[in-house]
């Protein structure tokens, strides 16, 4: 059951952000894609700057073909992270409309025990209580989300 938390909170947050291990190369490769176009560029300016000749025709084409590789590495990203971002609210789509929690076996088997111990008699009005408690709790947000 903890797996299962663990993995309804990985999808909400590759849902919302994108985010997965795959992005992180990707920007790295982007980060000094970027940063070397730049240092180039300041290269070949200072050499235009100093010489006005030769020189400078090499280190533009070099920081071109560094700002192509960013440029390629950052629609990489993008792609990826739209991806990441589809599959996620698919996951949790298909998990919402999967069954429940209270259908588990543990979570039945753990009942049942606190069941017999407790004895039914007892254990039927503190269940309706709980009920009642969390119908109760829930007629809030469902107000909110009514007007929104």
């Amino acid at each position: 059951m903890l797996k299962s938390w663990m993995r309804d909170i990985a999808l909400a947050v590759q849902a919302k952000s994108g985010v997965s291990a795959a992005l992180l190369p990707w920007a790295v490769v982007v980060a000094l894609g970027s940063l070397s176009a730049f240092a180039f560029l300041c290269v070949a300016a200072y050499q235009w700057l100093t010489l006005q000749l030769n020189g400078i025709a090499a280190g533009l084409i070099i920081a071109g073909a560094f700002v192509l590789i960013a440029l390629i590495a950052a629609m990489i990203c993008a792609l990826i992270r739209r991806r990441v971002r589809e599959r996620a609210i698919l996951a949790r789509a298909a998990r919402a409309h999967g069954p429940s929690w209270i259908l588990d076996p543990q979570v039945l088997a753990t009942g049942v025990q606190i069941g017999r111990a407790m004895g039914w008699q007892r254990l039927v009005p503190v269940l309706l209580l709980g009920f009642m408690a969390a119908q109760w709790a829930r007629a809030p947000r469902d107000r909110v989300k009514q007007h929104f």
